[in-house]
């Protein structure tokens, strides 16, 4: 088995606050006004949507490792099947909260990224959860 970094070791111990830490900064981010937002684009890809991904990504990672390897077990007996309908539901919610506030919209290209996030967040927390030891002290 490998060896987990101290670093890693310190992620999944404070995994919870991490998680929660990170609801509040896509919120925060998410909830601006359009004025205070950049407008930056590339010819090839969006930023945005890029953003978005990444937002949720790390998103359920860090809520899988809180329920899998921390000591609150915040999804129950289905980490996965809760973090995935939680995560889309908070993007959902968020694009929906968009929607009152002066320039943004609710955008189902900004919500299908947040989706593809979520899927890539639990392929990522999947594979890594492969190579860690049931006991993270070990």
């Amino acid at each position: 088995m490998s060896k987990i970094t101290p670093l890693f070791k310190f992620i999944i111990k404070h995994s919870i606050w991490l998680y929660v830490g990170w609801i509040c900064f896509i919120a925060l981010l998410t909830l601006l006004p359009g004025s205070a937002i950049p407008d930056i684009s590339w010819d090839f890809i969006s930023i945005d949507k890029t953003v978005h991904i990444s937002l949720f990504l790390v998103l359920v990672f860090l809520g899988l490792l809180a329920s899998s390897y921390g000591n609150l077990k915040i999804f129950g007996n289905y980490p996965a099947l809760f973090g995935i309908i939680l995560a889309m539901g908070y993007g959902y919610l968020l694009e929906l909260t968009q929607s009152y506030i002066p320039q943004r919209s609710f955008d189902y290209a900004d919500l299908a990224a947040n989706c593809v996030g979520t899927i890539v967040g639990y392929g990522l927390f999947l594979g890594i959860s492969k190579i860690l030891p049931k006991n993270i002290t070990e």
